[in-house]
């Protein structure tokens, strides 16, 4: 195994065990109030983070571990591991088993190597750049679905305000009107692991937040997908707030469809 992809399995792992021991939920339903269930939640992810720092920084000590929230600037002559300790809170909060977390490592600004982790299934999705993408080990392949109906698309809703409501309907106009199956999981991670993986024909992300876009967007690559913006432009992890992610034929499709609907995000 690739050694820094072997020390993020490690840490992801060790992170995934403290998720599994949390999840029964007594202490945190045990609370009543809003402000000590957040600390609950707090808490929990503070020590899978401490415990994966721990574990990336005994491998390797010059290396920089941020979290997805933390503010920071990519620099070329610094290696820097991009970590979410738990994606699909409101779902962990609820003992919804759909939840995860991820790691992207990020060299000279490029994504070298991603995991995404799902503890409850023991599901390891992992890619290294150029070297494609695997799932437990074996190699994973987007769908090749190329018809809208009854293709499965997944949607990345956002919780904030910060989109356009009314384009949102739109798309969901188009998907019903196009007799798509679609699904919104409440994982914005997992959901790009299952576009990569094949689960997924498609996938909607209205809202990106590019910190935790990392980990998902070198799977997708790796495994054939393609990203590109609504408008068919491509994919600008600098710039780009709303995506569409699939094979090519199932994009272009679909991509032609919105611009005759004129939905612009």
């Amino acid at each position: 195994m690739h050694p820094v992809l072997n020390i993020a399995v490690r840490a992801a792992r060790q992170a995934g065990n403290t998720i599994i021991q949390n999840y029964d939920g007594k202490i945190y339903s045990s609370v009543e109030n809003y402000n000590g269930k957040e600390n609950i939640i707090n808490t929990i992810q503070y020590t899978i983070y401490k415990k994966m720092i721990n574990i990336i920084h005994k491998a390797y000590p010059n290396h920089f571990v941020y979290t997805i929230h933390d503010n920071f600037q990519l620099k070329t002559n610094k290696i820097y591991w991009i970590i979410n300790t738990l994606d699909g809170i409101i779902n962990f909060k609820k003992k919804i088993p759909h939840f995860c977390l991820s790691i992207a490592v990020i060299i000279k600004n490029k994504i070298e190597t991603s995991l995404i982790y799902d503890p409850l299934k023991n599901e390891l999705f992992s890619s290294i750049r150029g070297k494609g993408a695997q799932l437990n080990g074996y190699r994973m392949r987007c769908s090749e679905v190329n018809v809208l109906k009854n293709s499965m698309i997944g949607i990345n809703i956002p919780t904030n305000n910060k989109f356009d409501k009314i384009n949102y309907f739109k798309i969901i106009e188009f998907l019903l009107s196009n007799n798509i199956n679609y699904i919104s999981s409440g994982s914005s991670v997992l959901n790009l692991a299952y576009l990569a993986s094949g689960r997924l024909d498609g996938l909607f992300d209205l809202c990106i937040e590019q910190n935790n876009f990392f980990s998902g967007a070198l799977q997708i690559r790796e495994s054939g997908g393609i990203i590109s913006e609504l408008t068919g432009n491509c994919y600008n992890n600098l710039h780009s707030k709303s995506v569409i992610i699939g094979n090519s034929k199932l994009l272009r499709i679909i991509v032609s469809d919105i611009k005759g609907k004129k939905i612009i995000i």
